[in-house]
């Protein structure tokens, strides 16, 4: 499955490239995260990184697979 560029770019960063991220893009779309929020705000990213790298290899997978059949009741 063919991804997008900021999808491959998200998920090629390391746990330490995180918080780094994460102030960027807040910077980018007019966020300032609070001091108190940022290890929780760290910690969700880098699940939804591991989650993304799972849906994204399901759906690889699923590419070879023919569709299957239309529900039809």
């Amino acid at each position: 499955m063919a991804i997008d560029a900021e999808t491959k770019a998200f998920l090629d960063l390391t746990d330490g490239d995180i918080a780094a991220w994460a102030q960027d893009r807040a910077a980018a779309v007019g966020l300032t995260l609070p001091e108190a929020t940022l290890p929780a705000v760290h910690e969700n990213l880098a699940l939804l990184r591991t989650q993304t790298a799972l849906f994204i290899a399901a759906l690889g997978d699923q590419a070879a697979e023919p569709p299957a059949a239309a529900f039809e009741p």
